[in-house]
């Protein structure tokens, strides 16, 4: 069985959760939401560096197994402690938001999303490299609200724990200050997303269960399923199903790693293993957007990443 906790994390700096970069592009767009898969990947990183000194690749997944068996994480949307900013396609526009508490893009992204200009300099003249300008998107880690008042900007979502889990033969324990393995809080502080060159990616524990995460789930044999009611936005990328009906758009998911744990799952003798973060690339993928609006009530399964996948003898 599976035990919910919803979980709220203040920015401490920017956010930039990236996509898959393409060639010729000068420009890092970022995600407006925190995957499933960022957080797995953070607290695998946090937990495999507080076991073990100077651990190799061996460590890192052996750690990221163990917490694909007992975690798992929704993807986590801004907040500003009244509103959820779910994305969400309605009349044919893409808006943000949570029920009838709903903005527009122009609005979200002029509260919430800032960008900063980049060159690499050539060391011997003191000059921008050629064709080296970057521009980096990022969520900022404070808002100005409708007020003009100023605020923190939150994160929201939720993750599941396995009752009785252990991690390296260490109990996991939940309290109102954070997840514990031993005596070793793993939410207190963790570093999400890309570009921590730039001091990227900070967030800090902010609260548990005190506000509730609007996804409705149970667990049934073992799995973590979500109610998903037509007319209402995907709170993850939903796996690509050619009969079901939908508005909104299609994406073509992939992301980097140590290792690919589909693969190493359904082939451990056969799976790749790279000697750096972000040497393996993850097979693509179609999956429905965050937000898309599906015309039939579903119950979905949440998998390790945080994705989605349709529970097919449910579907309506």
């Amino acid at each position: 069985m599976w035990k919910r906790i919803d979980i709220i994390f203040k920015l401490k700096s920017p956010l930039h959760i990236g996509y898959m970069p393409f060639r010729g592009s000068v420009v890092s767009p970022t995600r407006y939401y925190v995957p499933g898969k960022n957080f797995w990947g953070a607290v695998t990183r946090k937990l495999t560096e507080h076991l073990f000194e100077n651990p190799d690749a061996s460590k890192y997944i052996e750690i990221g197994e163990e917490v694909i068996n007992n975690f798992r994480f929704s993807y986590f949307y801004l907040f500003d402690e009244e509103i959820v900013y779910l994305p969400c396609y309605k009349n044919n526009e893409l808006k943000f938001g949570n029920g009838n508490k709903l903005i527009d893009k122009f609005e979200f992204e002029h509260r919430f999303i800032g960008s900063r200009i980049s060159t690499a300099i050539d060391g011997g003249s003191g000059t921008a490299k050629n064709e080296s300008l970057h521009e980096i998107e990022f969520i900022n880690n404070s808002f100005k609200d409708k007020n003009g008042n100023f605020g923190d900007t939150k994160i929201i979502g939720c993750v599941w724990v396995r009752e009785n889990a252990k991690i390296d033969e260490k109990n996991v324990t939940i309290k109102e200050d954070g997840i514990f393995i031993g005596d070793f809080n793993i939410i207190e502080e963790l570093i999400l997303g890309g570009e921590s060159k730039y001091g990227f990616g900070h967030v800090l524990f902010s609260s548990i269960n005190n506000v509730r995460f609007p996804m409705k789930e149970k667990v049934e044999d073992d799995k973590i399923k979500v109610e998903i009611n037509k007319e209402e936005p995907l709170p993850a990328h939903f796996k690509y199903e050619k009969n079901i009906k939908f508005m909104g758009e299609i994406e073509l998911l992939t992301g980097r790693g140590y290792f690919d744990p589909e693969k190493l799952k359904n082939d451990k003798n056969n799976a790749k293993i790279a000697s750096n973060p972000g040497g393996i690339v993850s097979k693509p993928q179609y999956y429905f957007s965050p937000g898309t609006v599906l015309r039939n009530n579903t119950i979905g399964i949440v998998n390790w990443d945080g994705t989605i996948e349709a529970d097919k003898s449910k579907t309506n």
